[in-house]
């Protein structure tokens, strides 16, 4: 057993865990250099492994592999500008040329921090139960468990997301660089297994770690695994279970209905946390037009109460410029000052400063064209449900502010990358009465980049956000009724806000419109707000499930743009729906240069899957690697 100092310094490491903990900027020794006989003996050896969970993910290897699983594989990311040093093995993803010698195929982080977690959980509860620490309590142990046991499962669900079928244990390897040699387990048993898991310890995280309505503490309650963050957690974990076209149709409907109540826990409680607000910090932030239309509080992009044009984009700079908003629940945070740990995935994927050349900035990726096919201007005034723009409005204050049109050239993303966006609603030529072009092009590009100033690497990496659990909830309702469509049997509950029973197809549908409405209606704040209106989308326009399912898609699209989710939305259907045909017609305008060959295998769902990495093909002898990935070297190995 190697004989090494202890992971960190106990002074250091309680001022730390204690004030900084949002700051992944603390140089950890790895698990295999601590002495164990030495180690596991007080609260502080238990808080600086915790910590060592949370670093692990703020580290380049994790956020890049986040945003190239769940963001580059999408139809919202083609290749960079030239010259811009993207590497090969993103070009290779972009023109459907994935093989198991891809980088992107290493999933060894993960499991690293998968093992931080197994020792941290087995160490931390043989300490407990000798009584080696006083401090040590069972209120204080069983919160560590619910942040570890929090964090070891959004590895595995990200793994089996992006995997299907991996190896899957509870068991700690004490060496912390050491492979896991043992068999794939299937993804529905390692999610059953992950979703049993939290469910038995969801309720003993905190709510939060600060009530105060300040930007630190919002930083303190964001960038830590809580009560909410459990159960937005679970909330995808059972929404992912249900979209199972293979499963039996009331496990289905008791997931979604599962999913239903674990997003209301997380909405009740911001919900609350508004209405307590004493001294109105929060009153001022809403958007108080979507809280009288539909009862959702959300951050308002423009401020309503001024007599000019006033701030915008208000909650776009609270969420990506500073971060951990009040509608952050988890999300990984970086230092702010330069001799911090930076967030460089971000920087170099989307765009930033870079150290060599501090006047410059790179980016691997831009957004993909079809995103928006032509500039919006104030022609473009009605929502149209069967329009091929993403973006069909000129409001739409998303449609600025996560990436850059610019007509014959890439689109530059600008979501993350940007620091703040600043100006008056005019510049960006929202204009509510008039109307004018949003879409800044050739000489007035340049002016555009005035107004946006790129960050130096401090961006956060957002996990969940409330907008995200408001619009699980909506596409959990939506399959519901979808299924009492079909003749299965819905009782009736009551909705998060308000109390009303809700039972029917039409009230389940209703719900869910409302829903998407109050996150569509916060980025275009210049909308006429009537469910009729046509500047947004139209009660009367989404009447059945094909329509309300495609409704939320859109609007999840929009939503989250780079934010890591859209392969996984696109994937997660392909699994309901039990076929290809969707995902390949998203995914059309990505791969339509691709060679014949990977169409035909993009009609298996097994395709959807990363091919696991010739490196661990090689020294895991259980591994068989996905049929729709074999080569003639892999055939000939098995």
């Amino acid at each position: 057993m190697k004989k090494i100092k202890k992971i960190i310094n106990s002074v250091g490491l309680v001022a730390c865990f204690g004030v900084s903990i949002t700051s992944c900027d603390l140089d950890l020794v790895p698990l295999n250099e601590v002495v164990l006989e030495d180690f596991w003996t007080d609260t502080t050896d238990v808080n600086s492994v915790l910590y060592s969970c949370y670093q692990g993910m703020c580290e380049n290897g994790w956020i890049e592999k986040a945003i190239v699983w769940g963001e580059v594989r999408s139809d919202n990311i083609e290749d960079g500008p030239v010259g811009s040093g993207m590497p090969t093995y993103i070009q290779d993803i972009n023109k459907g040329a994935l093989t198991e010698t891809n980088n992107a195929c290493d999933w060894g982080v993960f499991y690293t921090i998968i093992n931080r977690c197994n020792t941290l959980l087995k160490y931390s509860k043989e300490m407990f139960e000798s009584n080696r620490d006083p401090n040590f309590t069972p209120t204080l142990y069983r919160q560590v468990c619910a942040e570890a046991k929090g964090i070891r499962a959004l590895n595995y669900f990200y793994l089996i997301r992006t995997f299907k079928d991996v190896p899957f244990t509870f068991t700690p390897s004490i060496d912390d660089t050491q492979d896991y040699k043992i068999p794939a387990t299937s993804f529905e048993d390692v999610l059953d297994a992950l979703i049993a898991d939290i469910e038995d310890c969801k309720d003993n995280a905190l709510y939060q770690f600060s009530s105060q309505t300040t930007s630190e503490n919002y930083r303190l309650n964001s960038a830590r695994i809580t009560r909410p963050a459990l159960y937005a957690l679970l909330a995808d974990m059972y929404l992912w279970r249900a979209s199972n076209a293979n499963a039996d149709m009331t496990a289905r409907q008791n997931d979604y209905r599962r999913c239903v109540e674990l997003c209301d826990f997380v909405m009740n409680f911001k919900y609350k946390q508004y209405k307590e607000d004493a001294d109105n910090t929060l009153r001022r932030k809403m958007d108080q037009k979507v809280l009288t239309a539909y009862g959702y509080p959300l951050l308002r992009e423009k401020d309503f109460q001024s007599t000019t044009t006033g701030e915008a984009p208000a909650a776009t700079n609270a969420t990506f410029g500073t971060g951990n908003s009040w509608e952050s629940i988890f999300e990984l945070s970086f230092g702010l000052d330069e001799s911090s740990v930076k967030n460089s995935s971000v920087a170099y994927m989307y765009g930033g400063y870079n150290n060599d050349s501090p006047q410059k900035f790179q980016r691997w990726v831009s957004a993909n064209k079809n995103l928006l096919e032509t500039p919006l201007s104030s022609s473009n005034g009605s929502y149209s449900p069967n329009s091929n723009n993403l973006f069909q409005t000129y409001t739409d204050y998303r449609s600025l502010t996560s990436f850059r049109y610019k007509n014959g050239s890439s689109y530059a993303i600008l979501k993350y990358a940007v620091d703040m966006f600043v100006g008056s609603e005019s510049d960006f030529g929202i204009i509510s009465s008039t109307g004018s072009t949003n879409w800044k092009e050739g000489s007035n590009d340049a002016q555009l980049q005035v107004r946006q100033a790129y960050r130096y690497n401090t961006a956060g990496w957002i996990i969940y956000r409330l907008t995200d659990v408001m619009l699980m909830r909506a596409e959990a309702q939506i399959e519901l009724a979808g299924m009492q469509n079909s003749a299965v049997a819905i009782t009736a509950y009551d909705t998060n806000i308000d109390g009303a029973s809700v039972s029917t197809s039409d009230e389940q549908y209703s719900d869910a419109f409302s829903l998407i409405s109050a996150v569509y209606l916060r980025s275009n704040p210049d909308r006429i707000v009537t469910k009729t209106s046509a500047f947004c989308p139209r009660a009367t326009d989404f009447t059945t499930y094909d329509q309300m399912i495609q409704l939320v898609e859109d609007e999840r699209h929009r939503e989250f743009l780079f934010e890591g989710k859209r392969y996984y939305d696109l994937v997660r259907r392909a699994r309901r729906e039990g076929n290809t045909v969707h995902y390949k017609a998203a995914l059309n305008s990505k791969f339509s240069q691709a060679a014949q060959v990977v169409w035909l295998k993009m009609d298996n769902l097994d395709f959807m899957y990363m091919p696991y990495a010739k490196r661990q093909l090689k020294i895991n002898p259980y591994l068989k690697q996905n049929p729709q990935y074999i080569t003639d070297e892999t055939t000939a190995k098995n």
